[in-house]
């Protein structure tokens, strides 16, 4: 039986081969389309889970509030790990991580800058799952100036065969300390939420800050299988009062009581590994996090590419019913049953949907690397012959297959073999409310898609062009200026002879990498501990980065007290409650326990120093200086001067690597995620509108098909090609307009919801509405433009010359 239903699917797919090339092509863009999404989700979803100890390990994180300023950080103090091992049974082991950037690697005359080098305690591959190729993962840590290549950067340092011999016992030299190779571990896969290049043994540092409100370190904990991490949260209030107290009081002069009383907080959380990258956006975070509502995105997106193409079928399948109407009838005059019918029916579906989805997976994989780049992944080919994706796919083909079948086969079923043998039945484009609907489904999810990525687009271009109170462009910023040592000055003052470069200065940061906050105290009649962000920076900061001030001075070397002077923005000034700034102080007990008075000589214009997701935070800088060289240059040319730069800076550090990056390019990769939101909506809106299309052309062709004597007539009896064209689009254009004001709720609702997450945010506006229902009819009327001017332009004879 199953050999016959197969045998009439194929005959109905030759006889019909326009509607079936639309429903296969329809077909098989979603499911290719539905399909990659769900790789990208399951990817997402699968960070971090290849440890063995993934669902024991936890992430300690400081959460404080001090005058109404909220800051949660992801990492926290030296002496928290070792002392929740020692103080509480729940916690098996802990382990502390620090991330060292633009590090200088050398071996003999090899030397290079990398970019993430890990510090770890020696428990690190008892914690996490990274497999060791060589080396102890007991003692690889364990003794000070150790440290462990990735096989990458074994081959870089040492070739290829230095990975297939042992290379323990090799030295290498990392920053200014002479190290021993203990260990090769494999590069870390994709999915883990934090990369390093090598790693060094924690006992490596000299000194380490044991103080608890130093939080500078990012700790894991593993717990036992029995322990639950939400009791074990709610006993870290112990540590507070035990340790963080005693600290409060000596820095801010107030009890740990006190301290609350007035508003201020102090707290230690867990949270679980495997919701790091998706659920975490904490100050201070190793990497750049995913974001757990894009799978949500997402997901709808693949749910609805699928339902369009599906719609496309059924469309096509009840519009073309009179077709079969009479197949139908004899069928059930000749005894067949109408279970028998609907399972030839859903055959059929069956077949179309595993053609669609063989050739869905020959488009995933000519795509796949294209998907790659859009979406930022390093998504496997091999995953098409993976076990589990290939069960998933068999389950997918049947649900295709029963998704688009089911109303069909029920329709198609439902005729009286009376009244279709006497040729009562009468079915046509108006017939079907069901079809019609389901054409309004299609558009309206169409018109969303495009309302949603033209505000996507609107809200990328304002981060991209808004005033940041700073002027990002034409901006060198050169790392490692602290191997200058003494020279920094007379570098400076070297680059600034060369006509192309308009200003030099020296700092601790620059936008957008300002991540250094401590408490400041107003002095003053009943004023209260303020959290600031701050940094070193020397008298030429502001010219180099075109910084406005708003009131008072900037440093000068004509003012020797500048050294305890300090510079607020705007925010900062607000947040303390002063309107003016002179004679105002504050005191710090950043670089001393009896803490530095520091005198405020002027105010700055608040500029965005962070990413437009986030309101500007209250903010101060100091004088003096860091590893960062700010080079403001003219603009053109800029390959000659980045040359004229690295040449200078050979002559001062020959041995040193030259490590450089452009303002404007750090500020954008903020916004990389939202740049491939933007994309892959341009993307799937796209597909979507194509697989609507397909369908609208099929429909078109057949209303032209069901109508075409009707068309005659009206053109024998006088008829212009104009009004027949306007006729055959007039209910396809009911139905884009329905559509359209059924999408506007919708995609507001999605959209503003989206907008939430960013402090400065376009305005949505009507006109993006009114531009996405313009850009459905237009392509609406495009796609049944050709069936209405052929069926105008036709010769009315050849229609009616058979009645």
């Amino acid at each position: 039986m199953f050999k016959n239903y197969l045998k009439i699917a194929f005959r109905n797919l030759q006889k019909q081969k326009f509607y079936a090339f639309i429903n296969i092509l329809g077909l098989s863009i979603g499911i290719a389309a539905g399909l990659m999404i769900v790789v990208y989700i399951a990817d997402e979803l699968s960070y971090d889970r290849f440890h063995a100890k993934a669902d024991h390990i936890y992430r300690v994180t400081v959460k404080t509030q001090i005058s109404g300023q909220v800051s949660h950080i992801a990492t926290s103090c030296t002496p928290f790990a070792p002392t929740a091992v020692e103080e509480f049974p729940e916690v098996e082991e802990g382990l502390r991580l620090a991330f060292e950037q633009d590090i200088i690697v050398s071996k003999e005359d090899k030397s290079f800058i990398e970019k993430s080098v890990l510090l770890a305690d020696s428990n690190f591959f008892s914690v996490f799952s990274f497999k060791l190729l060589q080396g102890s993962h007991v003692t690889a840590l364990k003794d000070p100036n150790k440290v462990v290549l990735t096989e990458s950067m074994a081959r870089k340092y040492f070739g290829n065969s230095g990975v297939d011999s042992s290379l323990l016992g090799k030295s290498l030299r990392v920053g200014d300390t002479d190290c021993v190779v203990t260990g090769i571990v494999v590069d870390p896969p994709s999915n883990s939420h934090f990369d390093f290049d090598l790693i060094l043994s924690m006992k490596t540092l000299e000194h380490m800050n044991d103080e608890w409100t130093s939080n500078n370190y990012y700790t894991y904990l593993v717990l036992n299988p029995e322990a639950n991490w939400k009791d074990l949260e709610g006993k870290f209030s112990a540590l507070i009062e035990k340790y963080v107290g005693p600290e409060i009081e000596q820095y801010l002069g107030v009890s740990l009581h006190s301290f609350k009383e007035q508003g201020g907080d102090y707290g230690f959380f867990l949270q679980p590994l495997t919701d790091i990258h998706l659920n975490s956006k904490l100050d201070d975070e190793i990497g750049v996090n995913g974001d757990i509502n894009y799978l949500y995105i997402f997901g709808i997106i693949a749910i609805f590419m699928v339902v369009i193409a599906c719609i496309n079928f059924m469309n096509l399948s009840t519009a073309r019913s009179a077709n079969r109407a009479k197949e139908v009838g004899i069928r059930k005059v000749a005894g067949a049953t109408r279970s028998g019918l609907i399972n030839q029916f859903l055959t059929e579906s069956m077949l179309l949907s595993f053609i669609s989805t063989v050739l869905a997976l020959g488009l995933i994989y000519l795509l796949l690397p294209s998907f790659n780049t859009i979406a930022n992944k390093e998504i496997s080919l091999s995953l098409l012959f993976d076990s589990r994706f290939l069960a998933v796919l068999t389950c997918f083909i049947i649900f295709i297959g029963l998704l688009a079948g089911s109303y069909p086969s029920l329709y198609l079923t439902s005729f009286k073999p009376a009244q279709v043998l006497k040729g009562k039945l009468r079915v046509g484009f108006k017939s079907s409310v069901i079809r019609s609907s389901l054409v309004v489904f299609q558009f309206s999810i169409s018109i969303g898609l495009i309302v949603s990525t033209l505000v996507v687009f609107k809200q990328l271009n304002m981060m991209q062009t808004r005033n940041l109170g700073f002027n990002k462009e034409n901006v060198l910023i050169i790392d490692n200026a602290f191997w200058l040592g003494k020279n920094l000055q007379a570098f400076q003052n070297e680059l600034e002879n060369y006509n192309g470069i308009v200003e030099v200065s020296n700092s601790s940061s620059v936008p957008p990498n300002l991540d250094n906050n401590t408490v400041f105290k107003a002095l003053g009649k009943n004023q209260q501990d303020q959290l600031l962000q701050w940094y070193r920076a020397d008298q030429d900061h502001l010219a180099a980065l075109d910084i406005k001030l708003q009131a008072g001075r900037y440093f000068s070397d004509d003012f020797p007290s500048d050294s305890s002077a300090i510079i607020l923005n705007e925010a900062a000034m607000k947040s303390i409650g002063w309107k003016n700034h002179e004679n105002q102080r504050l005191i710090t007990f950043n670089r001393s326990p009896e803490g530095d008075v520091l005198n405020v000589i002027g105010v700055v214009k608040d500029y965005h120093f962070e990413s437009l997701k986030s309101r500007i935070r209250p903010m101060a800088i100091v004088l003096g200086g860091g590893n960062l060289i700010s080079v403001r240059m003219t603009p053109g040319n800029f390959q000659q001067k980045v040359e004229l730069i690295e040449a200078k800076w050979k002559q001062f550090v020959p041995e040193i690597p030259f490590a450089f990056s452009f303002l404007d390019e750090n500020l954008e990769r903020l916004y990389r995620s939202e740049r491939g939101l933007l994309k892959i909506f341009i993307t799937f809106t796209s597909l979507a509108i194509f697989i609507a299309c397909l369908g609208l052309l099929g429909l078109a062709t057949f209303a032209a098909e069901q109508r075409s004597k009707e068309i005659s007539i009206r053109k024998v009896l006088g008829a212009s090609a104009v009004h027949v064209m306007m006729l055959m689009s007039k209910d396809f254009t009911k139905l884009v307009l329905v559509s359209f004001v059924l999408a506007i709720p919708l995609a507001y609702l999605f959209i503003s919801k989206w907008l939430e997450e960013f402090a400065y945010k376009v305005d949505i506006g009507i006109v993006s509405f009114l531009t996405g229902g313009l850009i459905a009819l237009l392509i609406a009327w495009l796609t049944v433009s050709y069936q209405s001017i052929k069926v105008a332009v036709a010769n009315p004879v050849d229609s009616l010359r058979t009645e």
